[in-house]
């Protein structure tokens, strides 16, 4: 019967899988992390295994996908098949836990909560680090459920844990938890106290065997001795600021939003306010202490941001970080059906923890099992919540549901003279209200639509960058600046769209409308440049959409103009610092030497900083064309 929960769930995922390989339009174009994930895979599997920088994001996800790459091609269909076939080990593995933990019924219905997810169905399609993290997670809660008598065991928990926390540094934190795990057991008589020792100690060899290379790597790399990512820091102050209420995934005004610039973005952020240079693990610290100092100096908010946060992780709303979950159904069909989403699987779930905490069945390791999911829910409350940071949580809760649907149902079949209304009443009543209480909405409908709204521009950003559908990725930035007229980026959206139009019609010999639409989009563009009202990084964005324009119809002088004004915020851009000794060289005269200069000096910064890119190609031919 196993088997055929597998099937059946494997089934779905693949049904979903295909739904979204032939109507998604993002199918082929990674975005965001994504495509941070896809572009250094790729790297990794043409021989870069070691890297030249210490780790920002967490990085075995990466290596995991070109581990794929380099022995199937750069194929992401096969990954995202092989993501199915780890959803349905996961599946497993959580009805397994389950069925030792609160017995065959509770694994059936953990089993199926899992496979009808949402979020869980859709994650295969996706190139993100949960697909791999849920199994490791599972696997290592199903070895902790055991009896864990022999010292592999506690070393394979130690090296699961370790992998885990190599693709999610949440993970870090419940370490010690874990270790000390084997202790607890002494307590109950379970393990001597040597024993308990020794197996705390085998647990930590374990992860260690895992992170200590990782950590060495980073030093060898970057002399800094992090862990695992120097990312921490940056993680809870994105979580807990004062201008995200919500702690939920944002972009700030010094980060350009694209991960390959994150690092070196919030590092140069805290070297202007510190006014001195920092490596990866000062950033790191300084942005932690940020947060630290803002908790301390207002409590008040931070408790706020703190409660918003918890609502919000075990809220129905799937919080949207790369993908939303309502708007990609627009495009899987398969996503549309009522599936049971956490209002039912969370509401039930924390029903069967309070219902196992009030018959006092919440001990041993259905106790062990509870402290992992309240200690992995402060994590998220801790840094930042979306739906991919809590599709973990899911696997811890879902045999606290599967225990409060065995129980109402045990009642249920209890003869009639031995059957308690009054029980079955309240375990109606609480499981009732577990759910009402999760489906409670902390988001108005105009923040929602505003989420919908993010993923149409990244769809038409998308659009324009593959330079198809520019009619369609018109239309969508007309919407979206009719719906949002004040959005500033929608402004510069719909100028793109109006300088490509412009260009397609001058190809076409339509000069007058080509030419109209190329001004209107500059003058759409003016007011954005010269505000103080937009945030840096949006003014930045208009700023370069107006060089590359103006650059394109041969007014250099402009060009270089707006181009200089862009890096203000965008310094170390390769493509802007590029279009800028471009711009400096065409507008200058023979007899301007200081801007030849400043060009050539550009365009060696280029070169050096990384001399495979395709900047620095385009940086050596302006350079050998100059000079």
């Amino acid at each position: 019967m196993l088997g055929l929960l597998c099937l059946a769930a494997l089934g779905l995922r693949l049904l979903t899988l295909s739904q979204y390989e032939s109507n998604h339009p993002l199918v082929e174009a990674p975005s965001i992390d994504e495509r941070s994930y896809d572009e250094w895979a790729v790297e990794i599997a043409a021989g870069d295994w070691l890297g030249d920088e210490v780790f920002f994001q967490e990085p075995l996800y990466p290596y995991f996908l070109g581990s794929i790459y380099s022995l199937a091609g750069h194929d992401r269909r096969i990954v995202r098949l092989v993501q199915c076939l780890l959803s349905g080990l996961t599946l497993v593995l959580i009805w397994l836990s389950t069925r030792r933990l609160f017995g065959d019924t509770a694994a059936w219905v953990a089993g199926a909560g899992f496979a009808m997810y949402p979020p869980a169905l859709l994650m295969p399609c996706l190139l993100l680090k949960p697909n791999l993290f849920m199994p490791l997670l599972a696997g290592l809660v199903l070895v902790l459920t055991g009896e864990c008598r022999s010292w592999r065991a506690w070393l394979l928990a130690g090296v699961l844990a370790g992998l885990g926390a190599l693709l999610r540094g949440n993970l870090l934190i419940l370490l010690p938890l874990l270790a000390l795990l084997p202790l607890m057991r002494v307590r109950s008589g379970e393990l001597g106290l040597p024993r308990a020792i020794r197996s705390s100690a085998l647990f930590g060899a374990g992860t260690a065997l895992v992170l200590l290379p990782v950590m060495l790597r980073n030093w060898q790399v970057g002399e800094v001795l992090a862990l695992t990512t120097s990312g921490a820091g940056t993680n809870v102050f994105g979580g807990n600021n004062e201008e995200n209420p919500y702690g939920v995934a944002t972009e700030f005004p010094w980060v350009r939003g694209i991960p390959r610039y994150e690092a070196d973005d919030w590092r140069r952020e805290a070297e202007r306010r510190l006014d001195r240079e920092l490596d990866p693990g000062e950033s790191s610290s300084y942005w932690l202490g940020q947060a630290l100092e803002s908790m301390q100096a207002n409590p008040r908010l931070h408790l706020s941001i703190f409660w918003n946060k918890l609502r919000l992780a075990l809220g129905n709303y799937e919080v949207p970080d790369n993908h939303h979950l309502i708007w990609d159904s627009q495009y899987i069909a398969l996503l549309r059906l009522r599936w049971p989403g956490f209002s039912v699987l969370g509401g039930f779930g924390l029903a069967g923890l309070l219902l196992a905490l009030f018959r006092r069945q919440l001990g041993g390791r259905r106790l062990e099992l509870a402290l992992m999911f309240l200690a992995y829910l402060g994590t998220i409350v801790l840094t930042v919540v979306s739906m991919r940071a809590r599709l973990p949580l899911v696997v811890l809760l879902l045999p606290f549901t599967g225990f409060w649907i065995s129980e109402l149902v045990r009642e249920y079949r209890l003869p009639r003279e031995s059957r308690s209304l009054g029980w079955l009443a309240m375990l109606v009543g609480l499981g009732m209200s577990s759910m009402a209480i999760v489906s409670t909405p902390v988001f108005d409908a105009r923040t929602v639509e505003g989420d919908l709204a993010d993923r149409d521009y990244n769809l038409a950003v998308s659009w324009l960058e593959r330079d198809i559908e520019l009619e369609r990725a018109a239309g969508l930035a007309e919407e979206l600046v009719g719906r949002h007229p004040r959005t500033s980026r929608f402004q510069t959206l719909l100028a793109t769209t109006e300088w490509h139009r412009g260009r397609v019609l001058l190809d076409q010999g339509a000069t007058d409308l080509g030419q109209g639409l190329i001004r209107d989009a500059l003058e759409r563009l003016r007011p954005l440049a010269d505000s103080d009202t937009i945030s840096p990084r949006e003014r930045s964005r208009a700023l370069r959409l107006a060089g590359y324009i103006q650059a394109d119809i041969g007014n250099w002088v402009p060009a270089e103009r707006f181009f200089r004004r862009s890096r203000e915020f965008a310094s170390e851009d390769l493509e802007l610092k590029v279009s800028h000794a471009q711009a400096l060289l065409e507008a200058s005269q023979e007899s301007d030497s200081a801007s030849r200069e400043q060009a050539r000096v550009l365009l060696e910064q280029v070169v050096e900083s990384n001399p495979a890119s395709i900047e620095a190609a385009g940086a050596s031919k302006l350079l050998s064309e100059w000079w």
